[in-house]
Formats: structure tokens, sequence, C-alpha cells
């Protein structure tokens, strides 16, 4: 039989074939591998979004990794305690997808591992968390400790009581691993506690500085407590600003003895001589101190002093009295032409004393006598400033000035012409000042001159 030509099998057909229907599953694949790859999986951990994975796969292994890295980190099993959501959804050119150390990261920043840990609660409410029992059961214990060597190490005291008033137990628990520390990490937050608001109403003569270190607080601790003040610099007497505080978990009370010793004030004899000028004194016969034992009860919370009570006194040596010779002769006029100022002795020279330069004089002086003009001029401050309390500033022209400070009232106003000799205010304890007296500056061109050298036998 003979078959012809055109129904003759071709050798290369089955090979076409072949080829072709490899062609199309490689191009279908390629297709699909395509399609896949504008599909992502959006990531929420506990109803946040975290970001897209390119497969589920990928997630599980970053998931694994953290828990790995979760369980070098605390030496013991872990366990994940978040809501996981994967939702595929079609890459936009928004999307940003995490694969490796990102994706890691991310996973680690927001996946919540929990182990079993031992809790300390305060009456109630478990508000640290440790390894061990024994982590758990010395906290306190190491507290009161502490406590008590704080009381002893000022000396001469006897600790009679240390009492916390709330309910502090231990219990077994399961916490989230970034909540877990060891005992002296328990302590600090034992006794800081949570932040709460406190509402602090401006007194004469404070400032922002005054109020921060007098609530432990810095400046810019009190700029954010007050966002809404514009002005912070500019707080008025009677304005109201939030400071925000510790709230410590623990109460801590305690009685002490405390031992001391009081020195007894001298009296003062004053004899005149008119023959000094009114800064000029010296002292005839030195006063010297009585001493006394006190012995006190005193009750603290929280460090605090809340009560005292004088148990016992003992004198020790009585006090003998000091007297000094005092200036009187008329205030003078200088070659100057200027006055001195208030009638009193200099208890405070010009210049340095100790870490600080002084500026002016101090003049003793009784509280509420007159202070005088020492030049004529025109009043160019006259208010409350700082540390120098209630401050009178006298522009006497040419570049001199005269200030007068720690004033308990001031008897003239801004831009009113004085006279020499002219009563200004009346002796104080007004700013940063540890009892009444008068400081006295001169400045030549801003710059402090010793005033002394502009009176008779001034150096």
């Amino acid at each position: 039989m003979v078959i012809p030509p055109g129904d003759r099998a071709s050798p290369m057909r089955p090979f076409l074939i072949g080829l072709l229907i490899f062609a199309v599953g490689l191009a279908g694949a390629l297709w699909w591998e395509d399609y896949q790859r504008q599909f992502v999986y959006a990531v929420e951990i506990d109803g946040s979004f975290v970001g897209c994975v390119g497969t589920k796969e990928e997630w599980r292994l970053a998931v694994q990794e953290c828990r790995g890295l979760a369980e070098a980190a605390m030496g013991v099993p872990v366990a994940l305690r978040s809501d996981m959501e994967l939702t595929r959804k079609r890459l936009t050119p928004d999307d940003v997808v995490l694969s490796g150390p990102d994706l890691v990261e991310a996973a680690a920043a927001r996946l919540v591992f929990v182990t079993d840990v031992w809790a300390i609660s305060v009456d109630g409410v478990d508000v640290a968390y440790v390894r061990t029992e024994s982590e758990a059961r010395r906290v306190i214990p190491s507290i009161i400790q502490d406590y008590r060597q704080t009381l002893l190490a000022r000396g001469n005291t006897t600790v009679l009581e240390i009492v916390v008033a709330e309910e502090v137990t231990c219990h077994r628990a399961e916490a989230p691993i970034d909540k877990v520390g060891d005992a002296e990490q328990a302590k600090r937050v034992l006794l800081r506690g949570t932040d709460r608001v406190k509402v602090h109403v401006v007194k004469s003569g404070e400032n922002l500085w005054s109020i921060a270190n007098s609530n432990s607080l810095t400046v810019d601790d009190l700029r954010r407590a007050n966002p809404n003040l514009q002005n912070l610099n500019m707080i008025k007497v009677g304005q109201e600003i939030n400071l925000i505080v510790p709230d410590p978990y623990l109460t801590i009370h305690s009685k002490e003895r405390y031992v001391y010793i009081s020195y007894l004030p001298f009296s003062e004899t004053v004899k005149s001589d008119s023959s000094l000028w009114p800064w000029e004194s010296y002292v005839e016969k030195a006063g010297v101190h009585g001493r006394k034992e006190v012995t006190v009860s005193i009750d603290r919370t929280n460090g605090n002093e809340t009560g005292r009570q004088v148990l016992a006194e003992r004198l020790l040596s009585s006090s003998s009295s000091q007297s000094y010779v005092l200036g009187t002769k008329k205030n003078p006029t200088s070659a100057g032409g200027l006055v001195w100022p208030a009638q009193g002795r200099i208890t405070s020279p010009f210049g340095w004393r100790r870490r600080e330069f002084h500026r002016g004089v101090d003049i003793g002086a009784p509280y509420g006598a007159p202070v005088y003009a020492c030049k004529g001029g025109t009043v160019a401050f006259a208010a409350w400033n700082g540390g120098y309390g209630r401050l009178v500033i006298i522009d006497h022209g040419g570049g001199m000035e005269s200030y007068y400070a720690h004033l308990s009232s001031i008897a003239v106003s801004v831009g009113q012409t004085v006279g020499m000799g002219d009563c200004l205010g009346y002796v104080g304890n007004t700013g940063r000042s540890t009892g009444a007296h008068l400081h006295f500056e001169i400045r030549i061109d801003g710059e402090a001159q010793n005033p002394i050298g502009y009176y008779p036998h001034g150096g």
C-alpha cells in the first residue's frame, strides 16, 4: 500500500506540539506569578496596621524570628498574645511591602509576647513584675532598708518605726516581657509610681526656676506641662500653672528620734561713737552663743517631715552678750555728692564672697527703717525684681545709677524726680535675703562699683 505524501506524519509534529504546550504553560505560569505579584497581605496586629508582606509564609517566619529573639532575651519560653490578621489586597503604588530585617523590626515593635513571672501587687493592683519569687519578696524589705539608711545618714538618729500603708503582696502572673524587670527596677516603679497633675498658684516672689526647683522639676518640665500658656516666662501672682509630679504607689510612714545641738542667740549692746561714720563699727566684746541639746520625735511620710515634737532639752552652756560700737556721725555728703542711704553698719562688703561676687554692700538696719536716695535723680525702676526683692533704681545721669534692694515697701514711682536724702522706701527682707537689711549698689555704665569708695575714708 502506498501512502500519499500529504498523509505522512511529520516527525517534527510531536516536538512542535510539546514545545507549544510548554510555551503555553510557561506563559501561564509567568502570567500567574505576575498576577500574584499584584496582590499582597495587609498585616494588622491588635487592630493596628503594621504594613504589607508578599506572602503569609514571610510573615510566619518573621513572627517565628521575633519569638526566638524574645525567648533569648528572657531566657524562658514565651507565648504570643497578639491578635493578628492578614488581609489579601491588590498592591497599590502607595503600599510599602516589608521584608527581611525591616519586616522583623516592624513585627517586634507590635507583637506582644508574655511569660510566667511574679507580680508585685499594691492594694490588689499589679504594678511591677520580676522573674522569680525571691526577687519579688525582697523588694519591700529592700525599700524599707534604703529608707532607714537615708534617715540614719544624718547621724544622731534612732529609727523607731517604718510602715508601708498599702497592702503589698506577690503572686504568680502572666505579663508582657517588656514589663518584666529585676528587683531594682521594681523598686523604682513602686517609689516613682505614676504622674499626676498638681495645680500651683503663683505666689509673690516666685519665678519659673524657683517653682521648678521647689518641686524637683526642670523649667522644661513646666513648659511641657503647660502647652497652652503662650508666655510662661511672664507668670503673674495668682496665676495657676500645672505641675506634673510623681504619684508613688507606696506611702511610707516613719517615726524617728533625733538629737541635735541648738545654738542660743546672744543679746547685743550698741554703743554710739559720734566720731565714726555710720558705716564704721567695731566689736568691743564678742558675743558667745549658748548651746542646748534637744531631743525630738519626727514623723515623716515618704521622707517629708509631717510632724515634730520636742521630747527633752538639756542646757549645755549659756550665752553671753555682745557689744559693738556704731558710728553715729551725721550722714555725710561725700566728695562725690552722696549721702549714706541708711543708718546702720556694713554687714557684708563689696566683692567676692565664697563662689559669687557681691555687687554692693549690705547695710544692717532695723526692719522698716527709712532708706534714702544717696543722690538726686530720676526713679528708673520701682518694683519687684527676682532675688533683689522690692527694688528701687535711681538714674543720676552721666551713666551713674544706684540700687536699693530687699525693701519691705516702696515709697516712690517710676519717672519721679527725687532729691538727695529723699525717702525711697523702707528696709525689708524681700527676695533672696536672710534677714532685714539694705543691699546698696552704685553702678557706672552698668558696671558695679564699690560704694565705700565714694565716701570719706572709703578706700
